[in-house]
């Protein structure tokens, strides 16, 4: 797809009132090369500065107060551009690895990631994580300075795989060595949270008279599955 942008006036009535939610996005996927004649470091060093200088100019004019305006040269020729979330957004699919898997490197309102299609949020009292395979929904429980009562089976609620458009109807419950340490008091946080993330993970911390440890569930990117690990376990 071929997409010239040139002359655009970004007038500070409008950007005045959204610059402080605008945050733009470079989106780095393996695949085949787009790119043509040039190459994909060259390609990505173009769009990187690009969007650094458009970032400046929104601000200097947001800056200026109303009546305001710019004219910016821009020219973009390769990828995909979009708007999602309140983010101007970037995707460059590539052959070569211009920068680690599943990382993500801000550079003022610039975030340059690679392998990110992680979103969690918290939606009523459900924690809402998921990428482009699974979503999964996850009981909000107390707080870390309000325990009640928790119990693990009722940590995940259901698991949605996009794919083959299947919900599970099935129970998770986790366990440490035995039944005794699936019950207790606690709570459930989201221990991240917001858009084009490498991952998330929800943390449920159980306690009772036998054990104390925390539950740590995590949705990786491109994943149709979550990893779940132990820490801080405590026998008494």
């Amino acid at each position: 797809m071929r997409s010239n942008k040139k002359g655009v006036i970004w007038v500070s009535t409008v950007i005045y009132v959204m610059i402080a939610i605008v945050v733009m996005v470079i989106v780095l996927e393996a695949g085949l090369p787009l790119i043509k004649g040039i190459t994909e470091k060259s390609a990505f060093n173009k769009i990187r500065d690009t969007l650094v200088l458009l970032d400046k100019q929104i601000q200097q004019v947001a800056s200026e107060g109303q009546g305001s305006q710019r004219v910016i040269p821009i020219e973009i020729t390769d990828g995909e551009l979009s708007v999602k979330n309140q983010k101007l957004r970037w995707k460059l699919e590539t052959g070569t690895q211009l920068i680690d898997s599943r990382t993500r490197t801000e550079l003022g309102n610039l975030v340059i990631a690679s392998g990110v299609d992680v979103d969690a949020e918290l939606v009523a009292d459900y924690f809402i994580v998921q990428n482009s395979r699974i979503k999964i929904n996850f009981s909000k429980i107390g707080s870390s300075s309000n325990f009640t009562r928790i119990n693990t089976s009722t940590i995940i609620n259901n698991i949605f795989f996009k794919d083959s458009n299947v919900q599970t109807n099935g129970t998770f419950t986790f366990f440490v060595n035995d039944s005794s340490s699936i019950n207790g008091t606690g709570y459930t946080s989201l221990e991240d949270e917001g858009t084009s993330l490498t991952s998330a993970s929800v943390k449920a911390h159980v306690n009772n008279s036998l054990v104390e440890y925390d539950l740590i569930l995590t949705l990786d990117s491109k994943t149709d599955f979550f990893r779940a690990a132990i820490e801080n376990y405590k026998q008494k």
